[in-house]
């Protein structure tokens, strides 16, 4: 579907140009309306009114009419695409609800179940950071991560140092169980294309 609507996109930019640029035809047709005025074979006002009639023929041509077409062509195309594949918004970002080509492959494990009693820890998901930013644990311990996804695309929180990844939909939240190792400051981020880059990272200190 993407390169039936390139291809329209080329066949768009190429009526447009066939139609707002003056074709071979009536450039001939100024030119042998001059020789005559030279000649004087017509009239200073028949030459101006000739000339008129050829610029308004022009613009009534069937070039604006193919032009309406590629351009109704194009727009369905765009409207097929979206409706079939779904484009990203905020760049190149999903919208909710809707498959992204670009995350193709991008398959998260299931996060790990939470664990009764132990403490939780609020973790909000928004376009795109993580608050809070730091997160904070005792060396040995295990917490419950309440992840609530409060931004309108999809994320996730990946920790590589621990093997972690849960992902979260926009709207909803998601417990899971965090195993703290050994002491030291880690790394955590959003895996989606693009939302490192934008910022959305954090860091896991885990205490003694």
């Amino acid at each position: 579907m993407m390169v039936l609507f390139w291809i329209l996109v080329a066949a768009l930019a190429l009526a447009a140009a066939a139609a707002l640029f003056p074709g071979a035809e009536r450039r001939d047709g100024v030119r042998r309306l001059r020789e005559r005025f030279a000649r004087g074979e017509i009239s200073e006002a028949e030459y101006r009114e000739q000339v008129r009639n050829l610029g308004a023929e022009g613009r009534d041509s069937p070039g604006w009419v193919a032009l309406a077409v590629v351009v109704l062509l194009a727009v369905l195309a765009l409207g097929l695409v979206l409706g079939t594949e779904g484009w990203g918004m905020h760049g190149m970002w999903g919208m909710p609800g809707m498959p992204m080509p670009h995350m193709r492959g991008w398959n998260p494990t299931p996060a790990p179940r939470a664990l009764p009693g132990a403490r939780v820890v609020l973790v909000e998901l928004v376009d795109f950071a993580f608050r809070p930013g730091v997160l904070r644990v005792r060396a040995g311990e295990t917490v419950n991560l309440r992840l609530r996804n409060a931004g309108r695309v999809l994320h996730d929180l990946y920790v590589p140092a621990l093997g972690f990844r849960a992902a979260v939909n926009p709207g909803q939240e998601v417990v899971t169980s965090l195993a703290a190792g050994r002491p030291g400051t880690y790394e955590f981020y959003c895996t989606l294309p693009g939302h490192r880059e934008a910022g959305m990272s954090g860091t896991l200190v885990v205490s003694p």
